[in-house]
């Protein structure tokens, strides 16, 4: 497959490209930096999209036109993308929203268009024509198989194990073996549930078409064996059915006449309930009754008794209320009264308590009452006083501070050469010392590694050196490609032999017809019919024959009879005519006998059948004497011979169809000769192979090690060449040679700042390498005491710093011109003025007297509220007293007449008026018991009401007793039963009736059960006896053919499983080995190695011990899948050469392993273009800027 290079992608409408957008890439690596969510990864998408196409999908997550048609309205959805195919410029254009593609090639006038149509990439029909083109340009039709090998996004998928279509791909065929095995095993799970016994996965749990014959076979000989029985069970079953019907007529007379029992007791016991109801509503209606005329009574004679013993309270039950009302005013007024005298005593008494501590703080405590903060101020004039104390102790302090620290200061080096933060400095120059010798360091390693490298190659690997691209190719497939060849070769005289024995076969098989056969050459191909015709053609000659004797027999007889007739009536006439002289009627009888001699005449001739029976006879002779004809010398042969003559022609039938189909198999002509090429071709092409890896054959045992080996080495001499350029541009004036004799201080930083260190601990380091020795001395523990006394002279020397500035700022006069110390003792005199006549000494007694002044002052705060709020409280409650008195009186004025019987008390007027409420209530009560007798209506309803019931139960025994003197069996009304024992004979009786009907319906389910076998034995059973061999024979030749089919196809399956597995040992051996050799360069770690399983997931071992991949870095799992991608791509590149795409794939890589895949990189893109989409700036350098030009 030729190599494929992008050369201009331009989008419009796309994604956030909405006035358009143009990229131009260039050959080798190709370097896009730009902020993230700027469009990197929608460039690749529209690559894909205008390639593989953009599906129409409303889903706006998937790759479709919802996620990547811009939102802003753009006026163009379309893409186009100009690509080199092994120099030939191609330009595939698309409109994204209608699928049309345009494809095109330049030609020498110019862009010629190839094909041009609709390719809908969500459409289940594809469109062939531009998937050959695709196939045929790119060698890929799939933008998830794209994606799976040559693009690789953000962030790397995990390398756990190759996606299915990458294993198709690699197969070198367009479906993967694993379906062509699924499809067979499929096919043989369609014929039969036991594929593992097969060898062909494991058991089914469900029958397959194979069970089911054996299973219906099987059934089908069941039915066909049981056939004879029908006959003798249909008989027993028209016998049991006159039986059945017999039993079901007495069954269903008895059951009938159970019902009628069953449903008069029915009646009987409704006829019972019913008359016990209307019983019971009899006895209830009198009683109710009686107790009518009872409460009616009681209810009269309360009414009077009330009228008598309370008069004024049956004309003034509206004012009850009142009393009440007038009983809890007196009340509350008896207890307001109280309350407010004792509120006038409490007032007194506080008034009292209010002047006594009014005197007590204008006389002993006048001296504190009016000045609450004077223990305060003691405070600060103590306070103040020690204040200055401690400030001529501390200025003697900072002063003795500042004499020890200039000592200290004096006694390290003079890290001031260094400026004023020595130890970040000296951090920084460790730093780069650090970094500094791990570049030397591993350019002496380069160095070394570079110089072995050298010799290695110009060694025994230099026959390598020379080799063309071709031949490259054949050392690094050496073994497999020699193993190829003569696989040809040996194929194809296997292929010459094959032709020529199955040549040699035919000849032999005809040789062998010839001398079995030789004997029947005379016999041409329808003997084989003339013999199967001479036996029927026989034994129908005897039957017309026989036939036609039988009627010859028959007209002799006839003409016999008539002959006999004709003569016993002409001797007859004579006789008469002599005798009786009456001639006419012997002329009469004569002229009969006349007439009967010439229907004798007549009848005695031949008949038609017997005609046509001769002329039969006659052409199945002749029709005898044509298969004699054929059959020649074996025409006369007995039926024996005959028999066996037949069977040898059929045989030679067989054969003689056996050799055409031989002969039609044979190799033509053309064949042959293509054989022949194949043959020479093969044996050319092995020779070439031999000579064009001569030079290298001899000298290798294995060729492909070594070559691998060189290119190893050389790709490594290559990254070394790199890294030491790397080194002289990262060093400028530093020869490679004499790197270890350079001045430190001729060359750039950190040289001269190290220089200057050692020089500040009196070291000469007059060379690089001399400096480095110290350096390396350092790293041994010297580094962290430099840091240390450097970090103690900053200390020092910030410590003296702020210790003068703290004695400044304390003699540091105000804007007044006063130091700390003058404004201080101003402050200490005027507090003392403040406070005479205390001292600090008096402390304790001024602190006594401010807490009884606080006290007396709070106690009195206290009784001039409680006062204010007991003398309110005495006013509300007069207030209150006289409008309760105002009720009061207008109460009494209104209940009058009902304290007038009590003499004004109200009290008692309230017991008289409770006694004629108890009376009411109990007058209610009966009231209410009435009315729920009488339900609404009055007495003379009841009593009616009873007369009904009465009547109506007399209507029921009537009715009760005329079922029982009809039913005689039944109890008569009155009768003395139990209701256990009406009970029991009931249910006797249902269970009597009960065990009929399930004895009826079981009889009735016999019947029908019969009844249908009976059908189906006379449906069944004649006709189906001749449809069942028929069927049964069937059925067997398709189960033999369907097991031959069964076999064919579980050998197919196990055969393609071995050489499935043959084929995939070799290539992932392959791929494993170029994805490890890919993770050493960048890791750094030559002890990994990558590994594929048979499933085809990967593996990491290191030492022989396998790592599980969570165990490593993110970045490690990125540079794995990547190493399987580059390895990928390097295995197809003999037939797939398309460029990577990496978009922002190496986030996850540390400095040196960044470098490492740089590297790599750099080797690569002289193979094949590279494709680079980053945010990072420090990629910019690793290849060409790609022009992006936004816009129309």
């Amino acid at each position: 497959m030729p190599a494929v290079t992008w050369r201009r992608l331009s989008l419009w409408g796309f994604g956030c490209y909405r006035d358009g957008v143009k990229v131009t890439f260039q050959d080798g690596l190709n370097v896009l930096v730009a902020p993230n969510e700027r469009g990197k990864s929608t460039l690749v998408a529209g690559l894909e999209a205008v390639l593989f196409g953009l599906p129409n999908t409303a889903n706006p997550e998937a790759f479709g036109t919802t996620r990547f048609a811009n939102r802003e309205g753009a006026e163009r959805f379309e893409g186009e993308l100009e690509f080199l195919v092994d120099g030939v410029p191609y330009v595939i254009k698309r409109h994204f929203a209608t699928n049309r593609v345009t494809l095109r090639r330049w030609e020498e006038n110019g862009w010629e268009e190839i094909w041009r149509g609709t390719h809908n990439p969500g459409a289940h029909k594809k469109i062939p024509i531009y998937i050959d083109h695709l196939t045929n340009l790119l060698g890929i039709t799939s933008r998830e198989l794209f994606e799976a090998t040559f693009c690789l996004g953000q962030p790397l998928p995990e390398g756990r194990a190759l996606d299915n279509e990458v294993q198709k791909l690699l197969s070198g065929s367009g479906g993967h073996y694993q379906e062509a095995l699924q499809h067979l095993a499929g096919s043989l799970r369609s014929l039969t549930r036991y594929c593992g016994d097969m060898g062909v996965g494991n058991n089914g749990r469900k029958d397959a078409r194979l069970e089911e014959l054996r299973t219906e076979i099987a059934a089908l000989q069941r039915v066909k064996q049981a056939s004879g029985d029908t006959m003798e069970e249909l008989t027993a079953v028209r016998a049991r059915l006159q039986e059945l019907a017999a039993e079901l007529k007495n069954a269903r007379e008895e059951l009938k006449k159970r019902r009628e029992l069953r449903d008069a007791w029915d009646r009987w016991r409704a006829l019972h309930v019913r008359y016990q109801g209307f019983l019971r509503e009899q006895r209830q209606a009198g009683t109710a009754l009686a107790r009518a005329r009872e409460l009616e009574q009681k209810i009269r004679a309360s009414r009077e008794e009330a009228s008598r013993l309370y008069p004024e309270w049956e004309s003034f039950i509206e004012g009850s209320e009142g009393l009440d009302r007038l009983l809890e005013l007196e009340g509350e007024i008896t207890r307001l009264q109280k309350e407010a005298d004792a509120g006038e005593a409490q007032v007194n008494e506080l008034r009292v308590r209010r002047e006594d501590l009014t005197a007590r703080l204008k006389g002993e405590l006048a001296a504190v009452a009016d000045h609450p903060d004077i223990l305060r101020d003691l405070e600060e004039l103590e306070r103040l006083r020690r204040e200055i104390a401690e400030l001529a102790a501390k200025m003697e302090e900072l002063a003795a501070r500042e004499a020890e620290t200039a000592a200290a200061l004096a006694a390290l080096p003079d890290f001031a050469t260094l400026g004023t933060s020595p130890a970040a400095v000296i951090e920084g120059l460790q730093t780069a010392a650090r970094g500094l010798m791990a570049d030397w360091e591993r350019f002496e390693k380069d160095y070394t590694r570079w110089r072995e490298l050298k010799k290695e190659l110009a060694g025994e690997l230099s026959c390598f050196a020379a080799l063309s691209p071709e031949q490259e190719e054949l050392a690094a497939n050496y073994e497999y490609r020699r193993a190829a060849l003569e696989k040809e070769e040996r194929e194809a005289g296997e292929n010459c032999r094959r032709l020529e024995e199955r040549k040699e076969a035919y000849r032999k098989r005809e040789e062998e017809y010839h001398r079995r056969f030789r004997d029947l050459d005379a016999l041409g191909e329808d003997a084989l019919h003339a013999l199967a015709e001479k036996p029927k053609t026989g034994a129908e000659l005897k039957l017309k024959e026989a036939a036609l004797q039988s009627s010859l027999a028959a007209g002799r007889r006839r003409r016999a009879v008539l002959a006999i007739l004709v003569g016993a009536g002409l001797l007859t006439g004579a006789v008469v005519g002599i005798m009786g002289g009456s001639w006419p009627a012997a002329a009469v009888i004569i002229l009969l006998c006349c007439l009967g001699g010439a229907a004798w005449i007549y009848l005695g001739r031949p008949r038609d059948d017997a005609v046509a029976l001769e002329a039969e006879v006659a052409a199945l002779k002749e029709r005898l004497r044509g298969l004699d004809a054929v059959l020649g010398p074996w025409a006369d042969a007995p039926l024996e011979k005959l028999d066996e003559l037949r069977h040898r022609l059929l045989e030679r039938e067989r054969a003689r169809a056996e050799l055409a189909a031989l002969a039609a198999s044979l190799p033509g002509v053309e064949e042959e000769e293509r054989a022949r090429q194949a043959l020479a071709a093969a044996v050319k092409a092995r020779q070439e192979f031999t000579a064009a890896t001569a030079a290298f054959a001899v000298r290798f045992t294995d060729v492909a090690a070594a070559f691998q080996r060189y290119r190893n080495a050389r790709d490594e001499l290559k990254i070394l060449e790199g890294r030491l350029k790397e080194f002289s541009e990262k060093n400028p004036g530093v020869a490679v040679e004499e790197a270890f004799k350079a001045s430190p201080h001729t060359l750039d930083a950190p040289w001269p700042g190290l220089a200057a260190l050692a020089r500040l601990y009196g070291r000469s380091s007059t060379t690089t390498g001399e400096l480095l020795e110290w350096l390396k001395e350092l790293e041994k523990g010297g580094w962290e005491e430099i840091l240390e006394r450097a970090r103690q002279w900053e200390e020092l020397a910030a410590k003296k710093s702020w210790l003068n500035e703290r004695q400044k700022q304390l003699l540091q006069p105000d804007d007044k011109g006063q130091t700390t110390l003058t404004r201080l003792e101003a402050a200490v005199a005027a507090l003392e003025v403040h406070v005479a006549p205390f001292t600090k000494d008096d402390k304790d007694a001024v602190a006594s007297l401010l807490t009884e002044a606080e006290t007396v002052k709070k106690e009195l705060a206290a009784v001039e509220g409680s006062s204010r709020a007991v003398t309110a409280r005495v006013e509300e409650l007069k207030s209150q007293i006289a409008k309760r008195k105002s009720e009061a009186d207008e109460l009494r004025r209104a209940l009058a007449p009902v304290l007038a019987a009590t003499g004004g008390d109200a009290g008692k007027a309230l017991e008289r008026r409770r006694s004629y409420e108890q009376m009411v209530r109990e007058r209610q009560g009966w009231q209410e018991q009435l009315t729920g007798l009488l339900g609404g209506g009055s007495l003379e309803e009841l009593e009616a009401a009873g007369l009904d019931a009465a009547n109506r139960t007399l209507i029921v025994l009537q009715e009760w007793r005329a079922l029982a003197q009809e039913h005689p069996g039944l109890p008569e009304p009155g009768e003395e039963i139990k209701g256990e024992e009406l009970e029991a004979r009931y249910k006797k009786l249902q269970e009597e009736t009960s065990a009929l009907e399930n004895q009826v319906q079981g009889l009735e389910e016999e019947e029908r059960g019969l009844l249908r076998r009976q059908s189906q034995l006379e449906g069944g059973q004649i006709a189906n006896v001749a449809v069942t061999a028929e069927i049964l024979a069937a059925r067997e030749r398709e189960l033999a053919r369907l097991e031959m089919e069964a076999a064919a196809l579980a050998l197919a399956y196990r055969e393609l499983e071995e050489a499935a597995r043959d084929y995939s040992r070799e290539y992932r051996r392959e791929l494993a080995a170029a994805a490890t050799r890919y993770f050493i360069l960048f890791t750094g770690k030559e002890e990994r190695r990558v590994e594929l399983t048979e499933d085809f997931r990967v593996e990491v071992k290191e030492t022989g011990a396998a790592i599980p991949l969570a165990q490593l870095s993110r970045g490690a799992q990125d540079q794995l899948y990547l190493s399987l991608r580059l390895a990928i791509g390097d295995l197809l590149s003999a037939a797939l050469t398309l460029p990577f795409i990496f978009d922002d794939c190496f986030v996850n890589c540390d400095a040196e392993r960044r470098r490492r895949i740089r590297e790599s990189l750099t080797v690569l893109a002289e193979k094949r273009q590279l494709l680079l989409l980053t945010h990072d700036p420090d990629f910019a350098g690793w290849g060409s800027l790609l022009q992006v030009e936004e816009g129309n």
